[in-house]
């Protein structure tokens, strides 16, 4: 029993760690290391790597251990694509079943996303995971009158895996492209801003409150777009270094 508390808590310790960025993508997970970090024994450690690759959050590979599940912009797209089909059905479904109820349940869960520290440059991992809780939460409660609990349940998983490309977007740009720097350029910076934005988040509410399903499902469909977009500037910014300026070919 014991035995099984420990690996449960290795679990939720290395989740998080990965989810809020602390681990990069493609990063090495070393068993000695993160027993150390953790303070808990090998066994644990294993286990939870174990169960945590059956969740895609980390693979195995022959001779080389553990690492961090890659990202990439391939599985972006999948991942956003899957999640606009299971939040486009679950908004709809919200919006006409809904009460008042759901509506203060977003209306508060707006307010306390409009209160939390954006993580733009944050290095704090409070910051992070604050925003990634109260982030996510908004987004659930816009669907949380929506009647299938399966679609629900796929909803999760999404949000999931998409953490770690967005943490991987804010924290870890050199993971997407290798060829370019961990800093984002200027163009980058100015569209996670957009993504961040409360604005955004706050049309997306209002059009849910006021039981407007197209321009709802618009504002979504421009919400995930953004998030594509940030990845294909991460993967171009490299090719533009590469074009010198008349200057650099003096």
């Amino acid at each position: 029993m014991k035995s099984l508390a420990k690996s449960d808590s290795a679990v939720e310790l290395l989740r998080r760690s990965i989810l809020n960025g602390t681990y990069a993508p493609g990063s090495p997970l070393r068993v000695a290391a993160l027993s150390a970090a953790f303070g808990i024994s090998a066994t644990p450690i294993r286990e939870a790597l174990s169960r945590l690759e059956e969740k895609s959050l980390v693979v195995a590979s022959p001779n080389c251990g553990w690492r961090v599940a890659p990202v990439s912009l391939e599985e972006l797209e999948d991942l956003e694509d899957a999640r606009l089909a299971i939040e486009e059905k679950l908004l709809e479904d919200s919006i006409n079943r809904g009460g008042v109820e759901w509506e203060g349940h977003v209306i508060a869960a707006h307010h306390r996303l409009m209160r939390t520290t954006q993580p733009i440059g944050a290095q704090s991992v409070e910051v992070r995971e604050d925003w990634i809780n109260f982030h996510d939460a908004f987004h659930t409660a816009l669907l949380s009158a929506g009647k299938s609990s399966w679609l629900k349940a796929f909803h999760a998983t999404s949000l999931e895996q998409l953490q770690r490309h967005h943490q991987a977007l804010l924290f870890h740009p050199n993971t997407i492209n290798p060829e370019n720097s961990n800093e984002h350029s200027q163009q980058t910076l100015e569209l996670l801003g957009k993504a961040l934005a409360l604005e955004h988040h706050t049309k997306l509410m209002q059009a849910a409150i006021d039981r407007d399903q197209e321009a709802a499902k618009q504002i979504l469909r421009e919400h995930i777009q953004i998030t594509l977009t940030i990845c294909r500037s991460v993967l171009e910014q490299n090719t533009n270094n590469q074009n010198p300026t008349e200057e650099e070919k003096v």
